[in-house]
């Protein structure tokens, strides 16, 4: 790998560790949206909003995986 390739890699990188952490909020924003649901509706919407959250950060973790050159594809 040249110099440019390690400078992309270390910028792809640092965005898959930032989507990486918007996923873990998003997994503990659903666990709490669960347990707290019986009482308010508006609980488990936003649950489902997470869920959509996570599922477009995994996405998007896995393009710049491709991007980044970690696959090896």
């Amino acid at each position: 790998m040249t110099g440019v390739d390690n400078d992309r890699a270390a910028a792809y990188g640092m965005w898959i560790a930032i989507l990486s952490l918007v996923s873990l909020v998003c997994v503990i924003g659903i666990a709490w949206a669960e347990l707290t649901s019986t009482g308010h509706p508006a609980h488990r919407l936003l649950g489902g909003g997470l869920i959509g959250v996570v599922l477009l950060a995994y996405s998007f973790i896995l393009l710049f995986l491709r991007k980044g050159g970690f696959t090896g594809v």
